[in-house]
């Protein structure tokens, strides 16, 4: 006996078709939350063994982490089918791709092994910037006449 809840066959094909759309949006978003928390987790364990960092090192890595985070919640929410969810990952998505670019020039800001995680994490994030402005991905998010 099957128990399952069945929707119908539009909406679950739909669903469907979304998710499996948004499955590499996730796998990225997680990618890039777990390198800046491995970053932000190496500064804790450094600092704690005596390390100095300076203070612009833990503010730029902590902001990517909740950059990361909140880009994985929005894409949660979009892959559920909010269209404002995904409307906002097409917006914040190239705006912190081109904030990173923008720091990793920067001469002398950062160190360089800090610039490499700031350039994998922005690495990590192009394609979801790409991704969810595909007009394919836009065909999900169809306006309702």
């Amino acid at each position: 006996m099957n128990t399952a809840r069945s929707a119908s066959p539009a909406v679950s094909s739909a669903a469907l078709a979304r998710r499996a759309a948004f499955r590499p949006v996730i796998l990225l978003s997680w990618a890039f939350v777990g390198v800046s928390a491995a970053m932000v987790g190496f500064l804790g364990i450094a600092s704690a063994i005596g390390v100095r960092f300076e203070s612009a090192i833990w503010i730029r890595c902590s902001l990517v982490l909740a950059s990361g985070v909140v880009v994985l919640a929005i894409a949660a929410t979009a892959a559920r089918g909010s269209r404002g969810a995904w409307v906002r990952l097409r917006i914040v998505c190239p705006i912190i791709v081109a904030a990173v670019v923008v720091i990793v020039s920067l001469p002398g800001f950062l160190p360089d092994w800090v610039r490499i995680e700031q350039a994998l994490c922005g690495l990590l994030l192009l394609p979801v910037a790409v991704l969810v402005n595909l007009p394919r991905m836009r065909a999900l998010f169809a306006r309702k006449a």
